[in-house]
């Protein structure tokens, strides 16, 4: 748990330094991931440390709001307009005091606990990784609409790791049968990382960046991967883009 945290510390003082340095005009700009502006980007990650600390303390009474196939849809519309008509600090703020709860309280858990999280059921382990990847794939959204080069860390070993264990979970939301798959990536400091059977017949190979933005949904036009795809249902399970976080 201390890795993951760390981890996830480290892309979110990363991400707030850096919006710290966009002016106030820019805070209306258009990003990719449903056309949302930085201020609708940073209130929704905002939003979602709010829904943590609630699950997190209390049994996520507050999931009570968004039954039903629309729930998420009616969160999502409640995040953006709570940040509205904040200025950008205060969003930041709002942001930056929300996540450090989380943080703590998960610093603070047992081994092994766990958490609802909507409809399902996750150890605190997992539900971190799920926090460093929604970070991480918000903050892509945000630089990339300012133009701003970004580089990958070894952080996103983690994330490479929860885009794989969710591909059965992606694989059924896509009504694809799903199969035993390997994957073997390439990361930042050209580190090695492999997940899955070795001798499993879908493969998936490739720099562990590209990767990611599979997993995340980040894959805008003109993204290309450089990944290495064999098997029906690995080349099938990569056209999906996953599902976008």
């Amino acid at each position: 748990m201390k890795e993951i945290l760390s981890s996830l510390v480290a892309e979110q003082q990363l991400l707030d330094q850096y919006l710290q340095s966009i002016p106030v005009r820019n805070w209306n700009t258009k990003t990719n991931f449903k056309n949302w502006t930085i201020t609708e980007h940073v209130s929704y990650l905002a939003a979602l440390e709010d829904l943590a600390f609630n699950a997190l303390k209390k049994k996520g009474t507050d999931f009570n709001k968004y039954r039903g196939p629309s729930g998420l849809a009616k969160f999502e519309k409640n995040a953006l307009a709570n940040g509205k008509d904040m200025r950008p600090q205060d969003v930041i703020e709002w942001w930056r005091l929300s996540r450090a709860k989380v943080v703590e309280t998960l610093a603070d858990a047992t081994q092994g606990r766990k958490i609802k999280w909507w409809n399902n059921e996750i150890d605190y382990l997992t539900f971190a990784t799920t926090k460093l990847s929604e970070t991480w794939s918000h903050g892509l959204d945000i630089y990339a609409c300012m133009k701003k080069d970004y580089e990958d860390t070894v952080r996103i070993e983690h994330i490479a790791l929860y885009g794989f264990l969710n591909t059965e979970r992606t694989a059924k939301l896509n009504k694809l049968k799903f199969e035993n798959i390997r994957v073997e990536l390439i990361g930042p400091e050209y580190k090695a990382w492999q997940f899955g059977d070795e001798k499993a017949e879908n493969t998936i190979k490739g720099n562990a960046g590209d990767w990611c933005r599979v997993v995340t949904g980040r894959t805008g036009k003109g993204f290309k991967p450089t990944l290495t795809v064999e098997g029906d249902f690995a080349k099938k399970l990569i056209k999906t883009n996953h599902v976008k976080i």
